[in-house]
């Protein structure tokens, strides 16, 4: 059909199928196809085409697709908005593990209060029972990391803290992973949410506007995450210690969240957000890349993305003021700067308890945060 793909997203697909028509736009996985225009002409030509290649079904607007539930509203004004949930497998999951029946009222975040993950004993045990336990818990983490990477970006940090104890978890580590399906069993109809109109809860809680545009957020949590105890009394554990750093991308709702101990031990807070930091830009050059690939780039992308972080010394550092003490790193993140200074990204400062990105960096234990965080980020499909 003359369809090209994408380098950098394979799966992806566009091309112009009918001459002075809009493209049409194509994403395949296995034998799961889903496509748009903005021309009916065109997607009528798809479909006619890809029939003779095979017997297809067609479907109508997607309902269903790779296990993702969409709920479509067509508002009066003419925009348009959807919810991305996976309450299905998640009731199915909740069932698997004998849960059903669990009163979740409890249950406002996927934290045990007082028993951080990090700090979970591991255990001495019999290789069979060892084995056994091992083969619970990863099947359960699975579902919970698909559930994290796809429409339940509230689930990803503890869904993170949880995958370091795969090889040899403890019956500690299987009752808090228990513990984050009772929190879905009551935020099952929860998902991600997408609207072409304008986002007034979030310019509400941002305190500034929000374009159609890419609006990028960094985070780090540098030290351990049971920073309730002083640090000089804790015997920390080797690589423990890395710092949590992740970064959110919202356009027109959450486009793309990342969240991973970072590969070094920090020697500071500063210097923990300067590596976060730069990989958010390395993210923002390879999301340019996709939008030149599908022509959308002048659309989404402003001509220099602001990335808001809530360390002042790492806006400072980005700024090329940095203290005596940041020197030493100043060479090997220096693309964040050359990026900065071709107009590319801007490192703006922001509020910490603004800063979207820190829902995904620590066991939080403000639940009154955590909630807020997550429903500006995430909405239930009744509420679309």
């Amino acid at each position: 059909m003359g369809l090209r793909s994408s380098d950098t997203s394979p799966c992806l697909f566009v091309g112009t199928l009918i001459e002075g028509e809009p493209p049409i736009y194509v994403g395949i996985y296995v034998d799961d196809i889903i496509y748009f225009s903005s021309s009916d002409r065109v997607e009528r030509f798809f479909e006619q085409s890809l029939s003779t290649i095979g017997d297809i079904d067609f479907m109508g607007q997607v309902s269903h697709f790779l296990g993702i539930e969409f709920s479509w509203t067509h508002h009066k004004n003419g925009h348009v908005s959807v919810c991305l949930t996976q309450q299905s497998f998640t009731e199915q999951l909740i069932e698997s593990v004998g849960l059903q029946n669990v009163s979740s009222s409890t249950f406002t975040t996927p934290y045990r209060s007082g028993l951080v993950i990090d700090t979970i004993p591991h255990q001495d045990m019999d290789s069979s029972s060892c084995d056994k336990l091992r083969l619970t818990y990863q099947s359960l983490f699975g579902s919970l990391n698909w559930l994290a990477h796809t429409t339940r970006p509230d689930l990803s940090t503890v869904v993170s803290l949880l995958a370091q104890h795969q090889s040899n978890p403890s019956q500690g580590h299987l009752d808090a992973a228990y513990y984050v399906v009772k929190y879905l069993s009551g935020t099952k109809q929860l998902g991600i949410y997408f609207t072409s109109s304008k986002r007034s809860q979030l310019e509400t809680f941002l305190h500034f506007p929000v374009s159609s545009q890419v609006l990028a957020m960094s985070d780090a949590n540098w030290g351990p995450q049971d920073a309730s105890k002083p640090i000089a009394s804790m015997d920390l554990p080797l690589f423990d210690s890395r710092p949590m750093s992740a970064f959110y991308i919202d356009l027109l709702g959450p486009l793309h969240w990342l969240l991973k101990r970072q590969s070094v031990t920090a020697v500071s807070s500063a210097e923990a957000e300067i590596y976060v930091t730069s990989e958010c830009v390395k993210f923002l050059l390879e999301l340019v890349q996709i939008f030149d690939f599908l022509g959308v780039h002048q659309i989404f992308m402003p001509s220099t993305n602001i990335i808001y972080n809530d360390n002042q010394a790492c806006v400072n550092w980005s700024r090329s003021c940095s203290m005596k003490g940041l020197q030493h790193i100043q060479m090997c993140e220096n693309h964040v700067r050359e990026n900065i200074a071709s107009n590319f990204v801007q490192i703006n400062h922001i509020e910490g308890c603004l800063n979207l990105a820190d829902i995904f960096t620590k066991e939080m234990k403000d639940t009154t945060h955590f909630v807020e965080l997550r429903d500006i980020i995430m909405c239930s499909r009744f509420n679309v």
